[in-house]
């Protein structure tokens, strides 16, 4: 039997820390049923980088290569397991407010974390549009805070989100935090 992925690159490329992970299994799956018991079998990728690490791990199903791979690279970018991933999303109908809205809220969350809860390892990046910047004439921007999703740092989430939904200036942007969230 011949099966084929076409356009691999698309999942490789996605907006996630996991696209590796979904891309490497996808494709391992497809090579995997290719060839059955005796039967031989043929699994043809298209892609436009053939060189791709990921794509060469998973023609060879080498998932021992894969994983140590892919867990240094998450001990690096400090993804997880070795931290939480916080999405803080900002939805309003004014793009220009929105985005304002979402850097005042990282300069508030900045000088709390700095100010009280200084021994909290944070890293914090953005405001970015979201994936799609728009939806249902809603402008989005998030910020990614990578974290440990511990007491101490949901108080501090807490905190300034109370103080973020006073500030009347930004009434008409919502925001909303999201931890672990499946699509950053």
């Amino acid at each position: 039997m011949i099966f084929s992925v076409l356009n691999a690159d698309q999942m490789l490329y996605a907006d996630d820390y996991r696209s590796y992970e979904r891309s490497f299994s996808l494709l391992t799956q497809v090579v995997g049923r290719s060839g059955r018991g005796a039967e031989k079998g043929m699994a043809v990728i298209q892609t436009y980088t053939p060189d791709n690490l990921i794509i060469a791990m998973a023609a060879k199903q080498d998932y021992g290569a894969f994983y140590n791979a892919e867990i240094n690279m998450r001990r690096a970018m400090l993804y997880p397991p070795f931290a939480d991933i916080c999405l803080v999303g900002f939805v309003g109908e004014n793009q220009t407010l929105t985005l304002k809205a979402a850097n005042a809220f990282l300069q508030t969350f900045t000088e709390a974390a700095r100010k009280d809860y200084a021994q909290l390892p944070i890293r914090v990046l953005g405001p970015s549009p979201a994936l799609v910047v728009k939806v249902s004439n809603k402008y989005r921007y998030k910020l990614i805070i990578k974290c440990r999703n511990n007491r101490a740092f949901r108080r501090l989430l807490a905190g300034v989100l109370m103080q973020f939904g006073g500030i009347r200036e930004f009434a008409k942007v919502t925001a909303y935090a999201d931890m672990n969230a499946l699509v950053c």
